[in-house]
């Protein structure tokens, strides 16, 4: 009798946990999904790359309010079972307060094994994959990310500022400068065409200079059609792994000085302290 007294207790903890584990969780993600919509309005990156990013990201979310909910999930039932007068049944079947105690405990113990478990070899691996797919990805809104008298630096290294967009797609008025190390490139052009499809993204340019600035020397030259490249272009989001992204046996690795199989984790003496935090 005390076994399915506790297991009518386990399954009503159990069934107020899952419910609201996902309605918070799906509350939660829906607002750190709104948060990385600028991704597609301000990083250019497709609708396609945003889904699974934030897709990806859910599992970090469960790991964070897991013990909250846990302990809503407690506080209600017992509370439940007060009201019900339901909590006299543990008693008269011979089940005391400790008893009771100890079985929340156990309870309690499963439930973090299962946080430690999502955070150490769920949420990780699902991070980084969301940050690779960042890494790997094109900047697929480009063209819908310039606006006509404005300054968009959207890619690493590159600003563009058109005067006026036409309604048939062509820019007028075009400053571009791309910046690398030691060296920067200005061009200006009268006109151009935005191409951006499966086989080419470039800036077809017509009618314009560039000014190359290599090492402090500069040359000068006019042309009628140029192509600038796009399609080598980097997006300016974050895309270096953060240290909740990596996989606990890498971390670990680093601390103890053993190899890593981490490609995008350089293990290095400073980020030590912040491992083992």
């Amino acid at each position: 009798m005390k076994k399915l007294i506790f297991v009518n207790f386990n399954t009503d903890v159990l069934k107020f946990f899952l419910t609201s584990l996902f309605v918070m969780g799906s509350i939660v993600w829906t607002i750190q999904a709104v948060k990385f919509f600028d991704f597609v309005t301000n990083d250019g990156h497709g609708i396609k790359v945003y889904f699974l990013y934030i897709i990806l990201n859910f599992p970090k979310i469960l790991h964070r309010i897991l013990p909250f909910i846990f302990f809503i999930s407690i506080f209600y039932t017992i509370i439940k079972y007060e009201q019900k007068n339901e909590l006299s049944i543990f008693w008269l079947n011979g089940i005391n307060k400790i008893n009771f105690t100890n079985k929340l405990i156990s309870i309690s113990i499963l439930f973090m094994i299962a946080q430690i478990l999502i955070g150490n070899f769920v949420s990780p691996p699902s991070q980084l994959k969301a940050r690779n797919i960042l890494k790997n990805s094109n900047i697929d809104f480009f063209g819908k990310l310039i606006k006509e008298k404005k300054f968009i630096n959207t890619a690493k290294g590159l600003t563009i500022f058109i005067n006026e967009k036409g309604n048939d797609g062509l820019f007028k008025k075009i400053f571009l400068e791309e910046k690398r190390v030691n060296t920067s490139k200005i061009i200006i052009a009268e006109d151009g065409l935005l191409i951006i499809n499966n086989n080419q993204k470039i800036f077809k340019l017509r009618n314009g200079k560039v000014i190359n600035n290599e090492n402090d020397k500069i040359n000068i030259f006019e042309f009628d059609i140029i192509n600038f490249d796009l399609s080598k272009i980097i997006t300016n989001t974050i895309t270096v792994p953060k240290i909740q992204e990596i996989h606990t046996t890498a971390l670990l690795n680093c601390i103890f000085d053993l190899p890593s199989k981490e490609n995008d984790f350089e293990c290095k003496k400073e980020v030590n302290n912040e491992i083992k935090q």
